[in-house]
């Protein structure tokens, strides 16, 4: 594995998620599978500040 490869892979999940993310908020409110997308993917956000700590620190907030 070289030394990209991990950042690489992080990279591609948070452009997954966006994308699941803007899915997601273009269903009307009501639409069931606007819902159904709800838990995949706040847990899988929950995850990333959890495997990268280091990019979740108050100084790197707007």
């Amino acid at each position: 594995m070289t030394a990209l490869q991990p950042e690489v892979a992080a990279l591609v999940t948070r452009q997954r998620l966006a994308a699941i993310e803007a899915l997601r908020q273009s269903l009307p409110l009501h639409d069931p599978d606007r819902h159904a997308l709800d838990l995949d993917a706040d847990t899988a956000f929950a995850q990333l500040a959890v495997d990268h700590p280091e990019h979740c620190h108050e100084e790197n907030q707007p």
